[in-house]
């Protein structure tokens, strides 16, 4: 009786793997992280210390002469990093195997700006605490954590947003281009690396709905705008804007094509769709160049 039960659940175990797409197979749900509310410690007080767990303590302190607080990071009775921050809003403990991870999400104030993370890793129980690095900030404050952690392909990822695209042609208040798109990182005991490429579904998915909306978009166009691009308030090609909402579209899309490493894919359905719905494809090849030069400013 045993044994059959135990077969039954593997023939289940092995029609289950058949019935995932690939991506899916790859991703298991990663562990929940334990999550401390940073957000109160210093009400009323200019210094406090918590208690991070694992070995690690934080002591917080606020700073007279500028926005912000200063953390101070320790680890089994030694410093292992200060930062000065923004508003240090909480920290969450990860046991992934023998590895324990540390994630500070930070809010560094300023007007459309900035959650970012730091992170730390204790490789195995007994070794040092080690400061791995800060994610790239980006539009509005920190993600909470549930949900921010997942593992594909045996490897444990962190989401965030890529925001270098805000201002791309266009002011914050009328970008759809903000915290574009997703980005991931690879933690390891030794360094929190962006790599994206595992979640090639995701963007191409994202990629899809967005064509879905530029069809929608053109639809009820009355005409075709003369460019994609129209003088702003200023000369230079930097200084241009986007002539329509169907404009942004395009370069969207195009950005998610290539986070998904579909470069040819990018470059011929913007080429095409400009050549579509606009009178000239002027500022083509201009935004191509700009499009990778911003993407060389950094990994993606």
């Amino acid at each position: 009786m045993q044994n059959r039960i135990l077969a039954v659940g593997v023939l289940l175990l092995v029609l289950l793997a058949q019935a995932l797409t690939p991506a899916q197979a790859g991703e298991i749900a990663a562990p929940s992280p334990a999550v401390v509310n940073l957000e109160p410690v210093l009400e009323g007080k200019s210094t406090a210390s918590v208690n991070a767990g694992g070995g690690v303590t934080l002591e917080l302190a606020t700073v007279d002469s500028r926005f912000g607080q200063n953390l101070t990071i320790m680890a089994d009775g030694r410093q292992v990093q200060k930062l000065e921050g923004g508003r240090f809003m909480a920290c969450a403990r990860l046991e992934a195997g023998p590895v324990t991870y540390w994630a500070i999400g930070e809010f560094t104030g300023g007007a459309h700006c900035c959650g970012q993370f730091a992170f730390l890793a204790r490789p195995a129980a007994g070794q040092p605490v080690r400061y791995l690095g800060q994610t790239v900030g980006y539009n509005g404050g920190p993600r909470d954590f549930p949900g921010s952690f997942m593992a594909r392909q045996g490897q444990l990822y962190f989401e965030s947003y890529d925001n270098r695209f805000d201002y791309f042609h266009t002011s914050h208040a009328e970008s759809l281009l903000v915290n574009v798109p997703e980005t991931y990182y690879r933690l390891t005991p030794a360094a929190i690396t962006v790599d994206n490429r595992p979640f090639k579904d995701v963007y191409m998915k994202e990629a899809a709905a967005v064509d879905g909306k530029i069809r929608q978009q053109a639809t009820p166009q009355d005409g075709k705008a003369k460019a994609i691009l129209k003088p702003g308030f200023s000369p230079g090609f930097e200084n241009l804007m986007f002539s329509d909402t169907l404009g942004q579209l395009l370069v969207k899309r195009t950005i998610l094509y290539l986070y998904a490493r579909e470069d040819k894919l990018a470059w011929d359905t913007l080429k095409r769709d400009v050549s579509r719905y606009y009178l000239t494809s002027a500022w083509v090849p201009q935004l191509q160049q700009e499009i990778i030069k911003t993407l060389g400013a950094s990994p993606y």
